[in-house]
């Protein structure tokens, strides 16, 4: 009697998906595919929800790990300590002013390893762009413009 085709086992889907990746960016050394991957289009996270889940879980880890970086670090460098509920007010300010760029920071990293670059270095760039003066922003663009595409400081 007659079965049909073979069901593809996970392994080959695995292997001729992370060829169809490895081979995005025309070959080249593995920056360059990492870099072809995680600045790829995709689609809206209000569309897809697995892009929703990846951002979901990247602002999720980049909140945690900044407040985590920088409250030992306010305490160790200035010996300042506090929360943003019961003070003092010289620790509420001073928290967002480190915790702000520190956040913007990581948001690009995390998200490049998630493979959302695009999305996440927009993010950043407006994070940036509401503590940063307009002329900062614009040398920003002049200088490392390659590293946020499609965000409003290239253009």
């Amino acid at each position: 009697h007659h079965r049909g085709p073979k069901p593809a086992h996970l392994s080959t889907m695995l292997r001729i998906a992370r060829r169809r990746v490895c081979t995005a960016g025309g070959g080249g050394s593995a920056s360059d595919r990492f870099w072809a991957w995680t600045t790829q289009q995709r689609p809206s996270w209000r569309e897809s929800p697995t892009e929703a889940a990846v951002a979901f879980c990247v602002f999720g880890v980049t909140g945690s790990t900044s407040v985590a970086l920088v409250r030992p670090a306010l305490k160790r460098t200035i010996g300042l300590e506090g929360s943003m509920r019961e003070g003092p007010w010289s620790y509420r300010i001073t928290s967002l002013v480190a915790v702000s760029p520190i956040y913007a920071t990581l948001l690009v990293s995390f998200g490049t390893v998630a493979g959302r670059h695009r999305y996440f270095a927009y993010m950043a760039n407006k994070i940036f762009g509401r503590f940063l003066p307009n002329f900062v922003m614009k040398r920003i663009s002049e200088t490392a413009g390659w590293c946020f595409p499609g965000s409003r400081i290239v253009k």
